[in-house]
């Protein structure tokens, strides 16, 4: 696979930076385009966006990609680390059907789009976030939760149960530097059957499902 870089300044236009994803578009030697994000607060972060091919659309940005995920289409490509939460699942058995499944967290990222890929594979989903009443209690009665509120080891002891699968999605940096998920990661593994630890978690699968949109969408440009 190879990788071009195309870096652009902080104050760069709004019709700079569409203009760029425009030509990525028509240039049939690119097949994939992962667009770094949050953008500065300058840009219209969704016409930004929008503005890139679906077919090109890797990590699942576009409103079009976003659309087949809620709808089950299986155009486009589904949000990389939602897919990669799906993954982990799947590589290690855990039963997706039937199970009561616990999303803390409601973003476009990963909440949202993890909540529809769980739902799509017969699930019963409930979506927390950090605004939950009483959220342990929700919590413990899952046989699933993936933790993806963006909040540093905000799932704890008391909200797991035995024989529950915990997928943790978060990425913090603490106040004494140290990288966590937003699971404490050694209470509840003392607890659950399954957990993913941060780093070297969710986060090396995510990387992997990123390549295989690649060759997929380059696949797809050939038999076009």
């Amino acid at each position: 696979v190879r990788v071009i870089v195309r870096a652009l300044p902080a104050d760069v236009s709004q019709e700079a930076i569409e203009h760029e994803l425009v030509k990525i578009n028509h240039d049939k030697s690119i097949h994939g385009c992962l667009l770094f994000r949050p953008l500065p607060k300058h840009l219209d972060e969704e016409k930004v966006c929008n503005t890139l091919s679906p077919l090109k659309d890797i990590d699942g940005i576009t409103s079009a990609s976003m659309a087949s995920v809620f709808t089950g289409s299986g155009a486009g490509y589904a949000p990389c680390t939602a897919k990669a939460a799906m993954a982990v699942l799947h590589h290690n058995k855990i039963p997706v059907q039937g199970a009561r499944a616990t999303v803390i967290g409601r973003s476009l990222v990963i909440g949202k789009p993890v909540a529809m890929m769980l739902l799509g594979e017969h699930a019963t989903v409930t979506i927390c976030h950090t605004r939950t009443k009483d959220l342990a209690a929700v919590a413990r009665e899952s046989d699933i939760i993936i933790a993806c509120a963006g909040k540093a080891e905000m799932v704890t002891a008391d909200m797991v149960s035995p024989g529950q699968t915990v997928i943790d999605v978060g990425i913090n940096v603490t106040e004494d530097g140290r990288l966590t998920g937003d699971v404490a990661f050694d209470e509840v593994a003392a607890i659950v059957s399954n957990i993913t630890p941060v780093p070297r978690g969710v986060g090396s699968v995510t990387t992997t499902v990123l390549m295989e949109h690649v060759v997929e969408a380059a696949e797809k440009s050939i038999e076009a």
